[in-house]
């Protein structure tokens, strides 16, 4: 799984670095937490990585989301309308596989 996020993250990190060079900068360094979770050898360090790093990976997302969201008010403003990037469709894919991977873990230890 930790794999999984990694290249997600990263792909976003990266068709990100277009629109937003520093969100694309900290997606990428995020990314590198699933990496090194991938080479742990004791199990639970494997799932604290994933665990930590899906948590900032759903902020991130989050932080997307929202910004997406006051797109609708920038016509008001007399701003374009902002639309949504591929870039912007892998973080929210990454955004709710990291959501999946936070509940699991959150319904496993109650």
């Amino acid at each position: 799984m930790n794999i999984v996020m990694f290249i997600l993250t990263l792909i976003s990190g990266i068709l990100y670095l277009r629109s937003d060079l520093l969100f694309g900068i900290f997606l990428g360094v995020i990314s590198m937490v699933f990496l090194y979770g991938t080479f742990e050898i004791s199990r639970e360090k494997y799932r604290a990585h994933l665990f930590v790093g899906s948590l900032i990976v759903l902020f991130f997302a989050g932080i997307s989301f929202l910004e997406y969201l006051t797109g609708f008010l920038k016509p008001l403003l007399g701003e374009e309308k902002s639309t949504l990037t591929f870039g912007n469709y892998v973080l929210f894919l990454t955004g709710a596989i990291a959501l999946f991977t936070v509940l699991k873990r959150k319904v496993k230890t109650k």
